[in-house]
């Protein structure tokens, strides 16, 4: 417990105290991987402005750049960075492969853990990975920050007070511009090999909210259609898919509806819409949250208070959800005490054998015509 004697709570966030900063030791962060990286350390400063940062990359002259930006140090190799004794917390937001092995080793070094999602490239690695956590003493979480999100919450609140009456549809999409940016050559995230796709890349949030929204039902049917599409335009071969969509069925008789566009120039978006037998709530990241509970009616648009303004991240509700998540795990850390809505290992490994056992594949290779 990082706590200071005299430390005292002020206030509440989501019905938990939240820890008064001037009375408690500052946190010691380790980050892995320069890319997201970079904004969860920027984050991180912006919830605890004493904490001490430390940054690793496989860049030296990229990592040396951003840690100059946001007031980090520099530990080249990241299994240093692992065993550095000061370091309270391992960051590792890296490609998707590297997951498992600096996992391990952070485990070996008794720190608490925020790994990127998907935890690892299969359910079995991330299984594996939860049987060497089990007794384990510190916080191991997985980064599905939106389930803190306000409007999340309010959505979910709407849900468990059958205020929507029976949910017949979940419906979760992103509309995303990387692939159409004409100076896109290409990206781990086209690889396989190093965990990329986007079902990995987003599909894991959307599974992982739509079961939050629901509760945690299991899945019983479905499919999810994914394509590769291997665009001339990319320097390195292209064998993970651009885009998805899928359909999943509860057991309660909810439709799951999840999509996914990687070319979609000025029209990027991510949408959240849940139909009920008696309303309908409508997330997007252009339109805001409107709900309706009359065919009478339009939709109206619905104001959630931020409980956290000052702080700015991103421009989608999934980056934007980061500052709740960061803002509970530095609180969890002080306190001891893990908040139960963090995403664990077992339910990372639930999501990702969703994906495994309802994707279908399809390559379009325009070269080839």
């Amino acid at each position: 417990m990082r706590t200071k004697k005299g430390a005292h709570a002020v206030g509440t966030i989501y019905g938990r105290a939240s820890v008064f900063y001037l009375f408690s030791m500052p946190m010691v962060i380790g980050i892995i991987g320069t890319g997201f990286g970079k904004t969860i350390a920027q984050t991180f400063k912006s919830i605890d402005t004493d904490c001490t940062l430390f940054l690793s990359g496989s860049d030296s002259v990229k990592t040396k750049r951003i840690a100059d930006e946001i007031g980090a140090q520099v530990i080249e190799k990241w299994e240093d960075l692992v065993r550095e004794p000061t370091i309270d917390l391992v960051v590792i937001a890296t490609p998707s492969a590297l997951h498992r092995e600096m996992f391990e080793a952070a485990v070996g070094q008794n720190k608490h853990i925020l790994i990127e999602k998907p935890a690892a490239t299969s359910a079995k690695d991330i299984r594996d990975m939860l049987d060497l956590v089990n007794g384990y003493p510190k916080i191991v979480i997985v980064n599905h920050a939106a389930r803190f999100n306000p409007i999340i919450r309010h959505i979910r609140d709407r849900i468990g007070s059958g205020r929507l009456g029976d949910i017949m549809t979940v419906r979760i999409g992103s509309y995303l511009n990387i692939f159409s940016d004409q100076n896109y050559t290409g990206h781990w995230y086209n690889s396989k090999k190093s965990g990329g796709g986007q079902l990995f890349a987003v599909g894991v949030h959307q599974i992982d909210l739509a079961r939050y929204l629901l509760d945690m039902p299991t899945i019983t049917s479905g499919a999810i259609f994914t394509s590769v599409y291997r665009n001339p335009r990319f320097t390195d071969p292209v064998d993970a898919e651009s885009q998805f969509s899928g359909n999943l069925m509860t057991e309660n008789g909810t439709c799951i509806d999840l999509f996914n566009d990687s070319y979609c120039f000025g029209a990027k978006d991510f949408i959240v819409e849940i139909v009920g037998s008696k309303g309908i709530v409508k997330y997007s990241d252009t339109q805001g949250l409107r709900e309706s509970y009359s065919n009478d009616r339009p939709l109206e648009e619905i104001r959630v208070k931020d409980p956290l303004p000052a702080i700015a991240v991103g421009n989608s509700i999934l980056t934007r959800s980061l500052k709740y998540l960061v803002k509970e795990l530095v609180d969890s850390i002080g306190e001891d005490s893990p908040n139960k809505t963090f995403c664990d290992l077992r339910t990372a490994a639930d999501n990702l054998e969703i994906i495994e056992r309802y994707a279908v594949e399809r390559t379009v290779d325009p070269s080839a015509d």
